[in-house]
């Protein structure tokens, strides 16, 4: 019985997959036997980008940062995703090494679906192909929004899109992660505007004084989000 249970957990968590959702139910368990999990803590690296691709990853519980590096060290956070969300999904298609370095955020569940399994689905299940199409573009769509404000709007604006968006008013780099912003730092903040610490500190203090955060430790609370959208489409 327990067997049968964990089975159809996972086949429900594959319901949720874009790319799985409308497979019948039979070819479903069988990618479900296929999963590969692994529970991870915080901090710990689940691939790097550059290495060769194992297959579709996806997050079941807790949160994945997906993360670039330059060649000074200076990381920038391309995405946070939570349950239900997937990633690698480039490297899967195209046959390529993995596009990003991924990052568990605190205690996290991920689970791989093999690239054989995901190369057997494509080319017997239409319909994933056309999944396919429809999560890479809406990750083109959220790139495109982030090279936007990198070349368009200062770090203050870009500080306030990235809070109004964590507090789930429009996608930004948040997909699916409902907490991604709960508790988080400075640092962390400006790795995923595209600054750093002091500039994105100062940015933070000037939503304050004008109302539209209140700041205390590693916590910042949306008080007037009417304000903080103003900004946010400044």
């Amino acid at each position: 019985m327990a067997r049968q249970r964990q089975g159809a957990a996972r086949t429900d968590i594959l319901g949720q997959i874009p790319y799985f959702a409308t497979l019948p139910v039979p070819e479903r368990d069988e990618v479900a036997r296929a999963i590969r999990h692994r529970r991870l803590a915080g901090g710990e690296m689940i691939l790097v980008e550059g290495e060769p691709c194992e297959g579709l990853y996806f997050v079941i519980e807790g949160q994945v940062r997906l993360t670039r590096a330059s060649t000074e060290g200076r990381e920038h956070v391309l995405a946070v995703l939570g349950p239900g969300a997937t990633f690698n999904d480039v490297a899967v298609f195209d046959g390529g090494p993995n596009a990003d370095t991924a990052v568990a955020v605190g205690a996290t569940h991920v689970g791989l679906v093999p690239m054989g399994r995901m190369a057997v689905l494509i080319e017997k299940h239409p319909q994933v192909a056309r999944a396919a199409l429809k999560v890479l573009s809406g990750r083109q769509r959220s790139l495109a929004g982030v090279v936007e404000d990198l070349a368009l709007r200062d770090v203050k604006t870009r500080v306030a899109r990235l809070l109004f968006g964590c507090i789930g008013h429009h996608r930004h780099i948040i997909e699916k992660a409902d907490t991604a912003c709960a508790r988080i730092s400075h640092q962390e903040n400006a790795s995923m505007v595209g600054s750093v610490r002091e500039v994105v500190q100062r940015a933070l203090k000037e939503l304050e004084r004008e109302g539209a955060i209140t700041l205390e430790r590693s916590r910042i609370w949306i008080r007037d989000p009417a304000k903080l959208e103003r900004r946010a489409q400044a």
